[in-house]
């Protein structure tokens, strides 16, 4: 019997998936768990490995195109076997809903992806070819009307509309699809402006702070990265104030029983916030160790998705980027972010006299709705002091 195995969900906030490399054709024998492709989604590029054993009778597309989680994959059957009509499975410019706290999209969301070319419009139908095809040539999709099977727009769909004239340009136009991830990142960054925050900062002392990692590197023989330093100053701090490990759960607060903390990372393909689990139990040298690997992890797509989700706050070292300060935009999910800014020398005065000192500044964003001004400086007033002391 012909059975399809359709694209799962392989993280919360995943809606669909674009195919990398195909590891089989059709009419090749596949055993069951073997891995047949692997796919990109929104945080990092996964292995697929099929739940049937038998021969493959089709694919669900070719390496560049995009599908929606619940769309079919591959099918698998036996050699020469009748492929079972396809019912009406969602495609990639069709989407599934997700769960409510995790796709927030709103129209005015969808709108402020447009200009960036993206899919994203509801209510449209495409063949996966005709979506390939549609990138290629710099076709809107939703300028194309379908001639397929309940007005599915198919691949002589997109030729026709690529032959159509197109009006003179007084300068050069070029239009790039967005990446799963930036399509990610775009949605989030979206869905987070639609909660009430507000940004708090505080100068404070990095003297201690960069002693302390000199010490730590010295004795692990090996350079600690500075954003270890601050996840250990951070976690005490969030016990202390367990409002701010938690989030708002429709008219509830839901406190964290953990301390998972996220540590957002730069890299080739845009912002990733990779988890640390436990951050509270791990000494310094597997604190520093685990940051490490997840940062790598990140930067080389191997990441899966559940080291890329659930943090209970963020960590933002933006100094590593030779940023002063900044407003970083709140997790979904969360209720605090705090960045911390390049140390530089500032002068002080200290007992009268002034004084030439590595200064840090701190900034925090809060859930408002959660979160006011009072318990904020409070928070803010214990971080300085945790950054200012040795530990």
């Amino acid at each position: 019997m012909a059975r399809a195995f359709r694209l799962p969900a392989v993280g919360d906030t995943m809606v669909e998936g674009e195919i990398v490399e195909w590891l089989v054709g059709v009419g090749d024998a596949v055993e069951l768990d073997q891995a047949i492709c692997s796919v990109e989604t929104d945080k990092s590029v996964v292995e697929m490995t099929t739940p049937y054993r038998g021969t493959v009778l089709a694919l669900g597309g070719e390496p560049g195109d995009v599908i929606a989680v619940g769309a079919t994959l591959i099918v698998v059957g036996e050699p020469g076997e009748e492929i079972p009509a396809e019912e009406d499975t969602p495609t990639a410019d069709a989407q599934p809903p997700a769960r409510a706290q995790d796709q927030i999209a709103t129209a005015d969301q969808t709108a402020a992806l447009a200009p960036f070319g993206s899919t994203a419009s509801e209510g449209i139908k495409a063949l996966p070819k005709a979506r390939k095809l549609a990138r290629e040539r710099g076709i809107d999709l939703a300028a194309v009307v379908g001639t397929g099977a309940g007005g599915t727009i198919t691949a002589s769909d997109i030729e026709a509309a690529a032959a159509t004239p197109v009006p003179p340009s007084d300068g050069t136009r070029r239009r790039e699809r967005l990446s799963a991830t930036r399509r990610s990142i775009a949605l989030h960054m979206a869905a987070s402006m639609q909660v009430p925050q507000f940004t708090s900062m505080v100068d404070a002392d990095a003297a201690k702070l960069l002693e302390a990692r000199a010490a730590a590197s010295a004795a692990t023989g090996s350079r600690v990265p500075l954003d270890a330093l601050l996840v250990a100053r951070l976690v005490p701090v969030l016990r202390d104030h367990p409002i701010m490990n938690a989030r708002l759960d429709g008219d509830e607060i839901e406190y964290f029983d953990r301390y998972d903390i996220g540590v957002a990372v730069d890299t080739p393909d845009g912002l990733m916030v990779p988890v640390v689990r436990s951050a509270d139990s791990l000494a310094m040298a597997n604190l520093s160790a685990e940051i490490l690997r997840l940062a790598t992890a990140a930067r080389n797509r191997t990441a899966t998705p559940d080291e890329l989700t659930g943090a209970t706050a963020t960590v933002n070292n933006v100094g590593a980027l030779g940023i002063l300060a900044g407003t970083p935009m709140l997790p979904s999910g969360t209720s605090v972010i705090a960045a911390f800014g390049m140390a530089r020398p500032v002068v002080r005065l200290i007992g009268g006299q002034p004084v030439e000192a590595p200064t840090m500044t701190i900034s925090a964003t809060f859930d408002h709705r959660i979160i006011d001004g009072g318990a904020s400086a409070r928070f803010l007033a214990q971080l300085k002091a945790a950054i200012e002391t040795a530990l």
